[in-house]
């Protein structure tokens, strides 16, 4: 009986070690390009990159992104000059590819790096059995102005430099794994960098991290890192550096007139960011469309409900503080005071056209609830150190940096006037913009809640958050640099595509976790 179970045993063990070694003789029989599709395309991505592009279906993704409306109306996404290779010839593609591309070659990223304009980016993907040749007939034909190329060495690894037909150039780092292109031959050279050191983007913890959290199967995954970098001195890089915290994840879905990404951030920890601020305020409900002028093409409303927390966060922005004095952080503490005594848990901020200063600088008014009015007008006149106001309804408050501090407007003068205008407090940079204000909400003409577009744009809305901005980009983009710091550096980079959408942005958060979303909604090219 134990001799009959020994030779079962000492069989089913043999079959085990044959299956065993069949398994391993086939797996390493296999080419590098056939287990290419376990290789991880990030260990490549350079840790300096702030913005990375991510899509398990390079195909789809393109197809989807040309039956967008903006692109059937010849306003393809610029932010990219590999999309736009991809759009002119993905038809082409596919022709040399009848059964699709390969499960390999459908994953791509592209990671954007500073200074952020279209060429500074990296294309990747990996390779699958059969790609590699066909990746160097498709460039042979669609992108080179004439051959040979040039080859380069750099750290024991091979560069090669096609000539474009536009008098460009392409760098091209490729093995039997992976496909690397960048319009920056230095670029290239920090990929090979990143993957010999095995310092990637990988070994930056914060983006290691929400990577491992990823869980939406989505069109495309977009990766933002969104803490201030040393820039240069042009205008453009300067427009808006705060610090709004670490690497967020979007999720990124398309429908025929808007582009959404649903974002999450994790990171919540000590330091001073926009979004470890929020983490730390009461939400604030409803939509301000009552109580804004039809004619405004920007608006935010966001919690200030610890002003501690808020100031503290917004007072670190450089450009409050050009004309700082101490005559202005003395007024500053006493405007601060006068809020936590009268001042709600939101603001409201938004830019209009009256009917007659359309083509000129728009009216900016701040918009702040009071928990309770009485001997508010007596406070007002103390904190303008006088009993009399600028006229009747409207003061003149002490140079102060609240008005540049929570909406990013400023002059040298750092003069705001106030009122009191049903149970609100409006704040302005000018007295003129006041009155206007009142007499467009008071008169017959519509509110912002009354538009066609502003319902739509807020039924896709939590009703309960943090912070939220709409703006219609066109109007947005013809304002002076400083009525705009509130929108991000990327849409004035790529102007040409984001003027024709309306922007709308929220900020949710549930259990700590801030929620950011983005819609782009597309205005149609009849307005252009």
């Amino acid at each position: 009986m134990k001799l009959r179970i020994t030779f079962k045993t000492a069989a089913t063990t043999l079959v085990i070690l044959l299956c065993t070694g069949i398994a391993f003789s086939l797996y390493f029989r296999m080419s590098a390009t056939e287990r290419a599709g376990d290789f991880d395309l990030y260990t490549l991505v350079p840790p300096d990159s702030r913005f990375i592009v991510d899509t398990d279906n390079m195909t789809g993704l393109m197809l989807r992104i040309n039956d967008l409306n903006c692109s059937k109306d010849s306003h393809f996404l610029y932010f990219s000059g590999f999309f736009c290779h991809l759009k002119d010839h993905i038809n082409a593609l596919l022709e040399h590819t009848p059964h699709g591309l390969s499960k390999q070659m459908n994953k791509m990223l592209i990671s954007l790096h500073e200074p952020n304009g279209d060429r500074d980016q990296v294309f990747y993907c990996r390779l699958g059995a059969g790609d590699y040749e066909f990746i160097e007939q498709f460039i042979r034909k669609y992108f080179v102005s004439s051959f040979p190329s040039r080859f380069f060495d750099y750290r024991g690894e091979e560069i090669r430099i096609y000539p474009m037909s536009d008098d460009t150039f392409l760098a091209c780092y490729v093995t039997t794994e992976f496909l690397v292109v960048s319009y920056q031959k230095k670029l290239i050279e920090q990929v090979i960098d990143a993957r010999l050191a095995k310092k990637s983007i990988l070994s930056d913890n914060h983006f290691s991290r929400i990577r491992a959290e990823r869980r939406m199967i989505t069109p495309a995954t977009i990766y933002a890192c969104m803490q201030p970098v040393t820039m240069g001195k042009d205008s453009d890089a300067l427009r808006y550096q705060s610090d709004l915290g670490h690497w967020t994840e979007f999720n990124v879905n398309l429908s025929n007139d808007a582009i959404y990404l649903s974002g999450i951030n994790y990171d919540a920890d000590s330091c001073a960011t926009f979004i470890n601020t929020l983490r730390t305020l009461k939400p604030v409900g409803d939509f301000p469309g009552s109580m804004l002028p039809a004619s405004a093409f920007f608006f935010s409303k966001v919690s200030i409900s610890d002003l501690d927390k808020v100031f503290g966060f917004t007072s670190r922005h450089t450009y409050t503080k050009a004309t700082y004095s101490n005559t202005i952080m003395v007024a500053d503490e006493a405007v601060h005071g006068f809020l936590r005594e009268y001042a709600g848990d939101d603001v409201t901020t938004c830019m209009f056209h009256h009917k007659d200063t359309a083509a000129g600088t728009p009216h900016a008014v701040m918009n702040i609830p009071l928990r309770n009015r009485q001997g508010i007008g007596r406070a007002l006149a103390e904190l303008c150190h006088s009993g009399h106001p600028y006229n009747s309804d409207i003061y003149a408050l002490p140079r102060n940096t609240l008005f540049a501090q929570l909406t990013g407007i400023t002059d040298a003068s750092l003069s705001t006037y106030a009122c009191v205008y049903e149970n609100r407090l409006l704040i302005s940079p000018h007295a003129e913009d006041l009155q206007a204000y009142i007499e467009l909400i008071e008169g017959e003409e519509p509110v912002l809640e009354d538009t066609p577009y502003y319902g739509d744009m807020t039924s896709a809305l939590s009703q309960n958050y943090k912070f939220m901005m709409m703006a219609d980009m066109e109007e947005a983009l013809r304002q002076p640099e400083s009525y705009v710091r509130l929108i991000p550096n990327l849409f004035f980079r790529y102007s040409r595509f984001f003027r024709r959408f309306m922007l709308t942005v929220q900020f949710t958060c549930v259990d700590d976790v801030v929620y950011p979303n983005v819609i782009l909604t597309y205005k149609g090219c009849e307005k252009h």
